[in-house]
């Protein structure tokens, strides 16, 4: 409607002018013989038909300029123009687009249309990566469980810090929880079901325990499975089913699936004792540390144990042992090799800000570009922290990779994501940008993007603005033209 306007006003503004021009230079009274109709309205009509025409074009593509710049800040549009994209499960496109609705990823690939007023980003020559996600954090939000929605604090510095080393998931306290800067809006994802298991080889009496635990829920799952059999044959059996008396409750939700078994092994003894258990029960578990796991990197793809390391977490081997031992910078491959799926975590859970770099959450790629080094291919390496790490936390239908339809949070990086120069210069969760390095004081002077120039900036302005001044001025004319008496 509002270009419709504007063409009609220019068009009367163009007629109007015309006529004034008539009647402020009235023609030479010059004795000639008359024209025929015809010839006259052919000498009046067409130059008013040639400046409406110009008129018309100049205001369509003053729209079209208007239309190109103009960005509502409320849209509820994200539109990233010119980066490669690495989706981790469909390849990489190069030089694409991801257009994002409602904090979702609604189209992605090669020359997208973007919308009338989306906010929009300018990410020619970057790498986009799905958002890192932190499968064991501290520090970095506080609280357990759903009172993170209470601790949470926006603007606290390891919020800000997680964001520019690209984490935008972290899990913590048993919860998941979104880094968002500035809104506590869908910060919490759920809750990690998971059931801590002390089963040591240093404590035989524990581990005794905990099997006689898991045989007591297997009977009573196996007389539960009895009863239900029994009545659906019709069989004589009491109306009411079995209940789990004496049974540990957790390892109940262990052995139906309902939750997973969290383990922390590192020894290739302890590594193949949490094996047998698994044989024997099968359930969902998650093992932390697994640094001699390349040694029985079968036996863990069989039992479908899934694994949170540290690739340059050493131990030197033992010598007395005659066994493999130690650590191994190809543990990564090995586990990948054999079909083990693990996420990759540095030494320490949370941020540092005491000046030791490269060992924390804020350098979460350095320790993957570690698993690099030791034959674990690049594309695997992406995954172990955006993806599998989804995974592992139950969270893989919305995160851990760019698709349409997951959630639109992902990192914006100047370079490679696992080499050591590589910033990120923006962060992008639910669809808003919830981090920017030129906005970040402690590395917005590190290799600043180029900025645009005074001139620049004033040649927008002046072009966004210029068609609007001239209409006005035209208006403002034709206004005074009309209601001033001695020019009718």
């Amino acid at each position: 409607m509002k270009t419709q306007r504007k063409i009609w006003m220019s068009l009367f503004c163009a007629l109007g002018l015309q006529s004034v021009t008539f009647a402020q230079e009235p023609p030479e009274v010059v004795e000639t013989p008359p024209s025929p109709p015809e010839e006259i309205v052919e000498e009046v009509q067409e130059p008013v038909e040639e400046v409406a025409g110009e008129v018309v074009e100049e205001v369509i593509e003053e729209e079209q300029i208007d239309s190109e710049l103009f960005i509502d800040p409320d849209s509820p549009y994200l539109y990233i123009h010119g980066a490669d994209i690495h989706t981790v499960t469909n390849g990489v496109i190069q030089k694409g687009d991801i257009l994002c609705k409602d904090g979702r990823v609604m189209k992605l690939g090669e020359s997208l249309r973007k919308p009338h007023g989306a906010r929009q980003i300018d990410a020619s020559g970057m790498q986009i990566y799905p958002g890192l996600i932190a499968v064991d954090s501290s520090g970095i939000v506080s609280g357990r469980g759903l009172s993170i929605r209470d601790s949470y604090d926006p603007y606290a510095l390891n919020i800000d810090l997680g964001l520019s080393g690209g984490l935008t998931t972290v899990q913590s306290g048993g919860a998941v929880a979104k880094l968002k800067h500035g809104t506590l809006d869908g910060i919490l994802l759920g809750e990690a079901n998971w059931v801590n298991m002390n089963y040591s080889t240093t404590s035989p009496s524990g581990r005794r325990k905990l099997r006689e635990d898991f045989s007591k829920v297997r009977d009573f799952l196996r007389e539960e499975k009895r009863w239900i059999l029994d009545k659906a044959l019709g069989e004589d059996v009491s109306e009411k089913a079995p209940e789990p008396k004496d049974v540990n409750k957790e390892y109940l939700s262990l052995l139906k699936g309902e939750a997973v078994a969290h383990f922390s092994a590192n020894s290739l003894k302890d590594l193949l004792a949490t094996c047998d258990l698994l044989e024997e029960y099968p359930m969902q578990s998650v093992i932390m540390g697994g640094r001699e796991a390349w040694a029985c990197a079968g036996r863990l793809g069989r039992v479908g144990a899934q694994l949170v390391i540290t690739p340059r977490a050493k131990s030197w081997a033992d010598d007395s042992l005659n066994r493999p031992s130690g650590w191994s910078i190809e543990n990564a491959r090995i586990l990948w090799d054999h079909g083990v799926s693990f996420s990759i975590l540095p030494g320490e859970r949370f941020i540092s800000t005491g000046g030791i770099a490269g060992r924390d959450l804020l350098t979460l790629p350095m320790e993957a570009a570690f698993a690099i080094r030791g034959g674990l291919p690049q594309d695997v390496a992406l995954r172990s922290i955006t993806l599998d790490a989804a995974k592992l936390l139950g969270v893989d239908h919305r995160l851990g990779s760019i698709e349409v339809g997951k959630d639109a949070d992902f990192i914006l990086c100047d370079g490679d994501l696992f080499h050591y120069r590589t910033f990120v210069q923006w962060a992008v969760v639910d669809g808003a940008v919830a981090y920017d390095k030129m906005n970040a004081p402690y590395f917005a002077h590190i290799r600043p993007r180029a900025a645009e120039s005074l001139e620049e900036v004033f040649e927008e302005i002046q072009d966004t603005v210029v068609g609007e001044e001239i209409i006005e001025e035209v208006v403002a004319e034709e206004a005074a033209s009309i209601d001033d008496p001695e020019e009718e």
